[in-house]
């Protein structure tokens, strides 16, 4: 961002190219010049993801501020416009870019993914097809994107709304078998309707060349701590989901939790697959925190979970730019607090 105006800046190439030599492997151009994603080793445990960002965070975050940049963690950024963004130049972009039109213009969201190493295929089918039903909880953790190009769009994360128009994107369909996966990719490349793996924008993907399940359907959270916090619970749900048998939900059930999670954030409603009872998002993760407490404390993340309890007090990002908007302060004087709250 501009350190004046707190608008998006197309600053990321400059920041890719002056990056010191064991910041660099870590860093990536995104859509657009305006936006820098950072991409942590192969990490063991949680502490060396802590690690990674305490650290390399804070490198990228001093970078910035000598080429006169701020670093804002947000799904989307409250005021920019879209139209004034400067694409990154290269191919495979500019191909994107040129069939999506105005859809992909629109696009200028950023998020968060996390990568969970599985032992087998068949293993990975099994938590993808368990987590289609816990999506929504996952969204609901990580809220940031209420406004899009100054206004309140009514939603807590913005950022979904505006990912589901986009070609072979948002929440994907069940899969009875790794064949019945293996042949969709077949098809799809057999016609080049994609041309790797990459291509489908999913909410939860199977990466069978990096040997992990990739969940792709929070927010960027507001905080660090938001952040370790999600990624623990991620993990300690999906050891869980792994030692347990679920009946698969119809498609719309999975829709219907997303919607909400969007929309309402923890206020949204939810169809619990294991009662089968509809309940409120921000209960179905207390009871959850309380259930898998004992599994976090045998994982060694203990520590975490006390995050997570801080998190689901705190609420997410989006909370916090609403109540901040609904007091009177400015998008400059939100993002301003926003950058401040990061680090706490």
């Amino acid at each position: 961002m501009n350190p004046k105006t707190l608008d998006l800046a197309p600053g990321a190439p400059r920041l890719l190219e002056k990056a010191p030599d064991d910041l660099k492997p870590y860093l990536k151009p995104e859509a657009y010049q305006s936006m820098i994603e950072i991409v942590t080793p192969v990490c063991q445990d949680l502490w060396e993801v802590e690690a990674f960002f305490r650290e390399k965070l804070k490198q990228l975050e001093t970078l910035a501020n000598k080429e006169g940049l701020l670093i804002l963690s947000a799904s989307l950024h409250p005021f920019a416009r879209a139209k004034e963004q400067i694409l990154y130049e290269d191919p495979r972009y500019e191909a994107i870019f040129k069939e999506l039109k105005i859809v992909g213009r629109r696009f200028i969201a950023q998020g968060l993914h996390v990568h969970l190493g599985m032992p087998s295929e068949e293993e990975a089918l099994r938590l993808y097809r368990h987590l289609l039903a816990y999506l929504p909880l996952l969204l609901a953790l990580t809220t940031s994107s209420p406004f899009y190009e100054g206004e309140n769009t009514g939603f807590h994360s913005y950022r979904t709304k505006l990912f589901e128009v986009l070609p072979l994107a948002g929440l994907p369909r069940d899969f009875s078998s790794w064949q019945e996966y293996e042949e969709l990719l077949l098809h799809l490349k057999r016609y080049e309707i994609i041309a790797s793996i990459r291509d489908l924008w999913w909410d939860v993907r199977i990466q069978p060349a990096l040997g992990t399940v990739e969940i792709r359907i929070y927010d960027a959270p507001g905080r660090l701590n938001d952040l370790l916090a999600v990624v623990a619970f991620t993990r300690v749900l999906a050891e869980r989901l792994l030692e347990t048998s679920l009946s698969p939900f119809p498609r719309e059930i999975h829709l219907y939790g997303k919607w909400q999670a969007a929309r309402h954030g923890l206020e949204g409603l939810f169809v619990d697959p294991q009662d089968r009872r509809r309940k409120f998002l921000s209960e179905a993760l207390e009871e959850l925190r309380i259930l898998l407490r004992p599994k976090a404390k045998a994982l060694g993340l203990s520590g975490y979970w006390e995050m997570l309890h801080d998190l689901l007090k705190r609420r997410p990002a989006s909370y916090r730019m609403l109540a901040l908007r609904e007091t009177g302060a400015t998008f400059a004087e939100i993002i301003a607090i926003l950058r401040e709250e990061f680090w706490s």
